[in-house]
């Protein structure tokens, strides 16, 4: 079958106010298919991960906050459907790893400079969820954390797809991590390592507990997904001198640091955008080693990440709702139409 067999759709975001279900702040409409320019390439979605960052965005609270209405869709995975005439090094069922956003779509057309050629023989929903949190989790650990082998790392919202993704990176790099959790049930003690279940609201007690995971060894990085008091836990559980990267906002609290901490133990403080630094002509070089890198890691099975289910492209607005619950144990993602079902 042709992909003009298939009659391609678009998720629309039309509205941002959070009291709407979110049949109200999403619509499925039919994509008009454009001829192609000579640098295009297009291609069929497979499989698109709902992040974090699209709920935020959906919610007016990101970075950016594009006009609507606006195609959503930070991340996924397609097969190339059709090239361009410039376009020699890629060919119809290709896959390939989408750098750009607005691909909550059936079919998109991109062109060929922001797209990656992956393996044919990878799991796609794996591949779909390279983009984001893997990137975020290995930046952080290689670029932002500057960390010898074996010295710690301290993280919350350790359940998380980023969190997944930093124990995997540091136990590949030789570091060890302490993972806090805000749920007995979220702690993924199964899989080894250093799990603390904390709430935020007494630093000095994570403090301690902390110390008697580590001894006297430095603890170097801490990264917080959550802002508010957890903020404050982390800082205080660091050595000093250490860095802590504010990279989430799940509590959607200003970050709270105790000013003794940033004055008499030079905790340095700063927020992360994955994004930003992409973004930095001064990270050019490293940032076309990212996904490289990335994609070996799933090669060789060192990346997974979990998956709770998958929806269909038009039941988007119960992807969202499941998406937005606390307590999952994995990604939601949507299935675009040449995906599997």
């Amino acid at each position: 079958m042709s992909f003009l067999d298939v009659a391609p759709r678009v998720v629309e975001v039309i509205d941002t106010r959070a009291d709407l279900p979110w049949s109200e702040r999403v619509r499925v409409r039919a994509l008009e298919r454009l001829p192609l320019g000579p640098s295009q390439v297009r291609i069929g979605m497979l499989a698109m991960p709902i992040l974090p960052a699209d709920l935020l965005q959906m919610k007016g609270q990101y970075g950016v906050l594009p006009a609507l209405p606006y195609v959503p869709g930070h991340e996924g995975v397609a097969v190339i459907l059709e090239c361009g005439s410039e376009v020699q090094d890629l060919q119809p069922g290709q896959r390939v790893l989408p750098l750009g956003g607005k691909l909550w779509a059936d079919e998109c057309v991109m062109p060929r400079r922001a797209l990656l050629p992956l393996s044919e023989d990878g799991d796609p929903l794996q591949q779909a969820m390279l983009t984001a949190n893997p990137a975020t989790a290995w930046v952080l650990l290689q670029h932002e954390g500057a960390l010898a082998q074996g010295q710690w790392v301290l993280q919350n919202a350790a359940n998380s797809a980023v969190g997944q993704c930093v124990r995997q990176i540091a136990a590949h790099l030789g570091h060890q991590v302490i993972n806090i959790v805000r749920r007995e049930q979220a702690a993924a003690r199964d899989e080894g390592g250093h799990w603390l279940v904390d709430e935020g609201s007494d630093p000095q007690a994570l403090r301690a507990q902390v110390r008697g995971i580590t001894g006297d060894a430095p603890v170097m990085l801490g990264l917080d997904a959550l802002g508010g008091n957890a903020t404050a836990a982390l800082a205080a559980c660091l050595s000093e001198g250490g860095r802590l990267r504010v990279y989430g906002l799940l509590s959607g609290q200003p970050s709270q640091i105790a000013a003794h901490d940033l004055i008499f133990r030079n905790i340095e403080l700063r927020g992360f955008w994955l994004a930003r630094w992409f973004g930095d002509p001064a990270n050019k070089q490293a940032s076309r080693e990212v996904y490289p890198a990335l994609m070996e890691l799933a090669r060789q099975g060192v990346l997974h990440m979990s998956v709770e289910q998958v929806y269909g492209l038009g039941d988007v607005a119960q992807a969202l709702a499941h998406a937005a619950r606390e307590g999952r144990s994995g990604k939601i993602l949507l299935r675009g139409a040449h995906g599997r079902p």
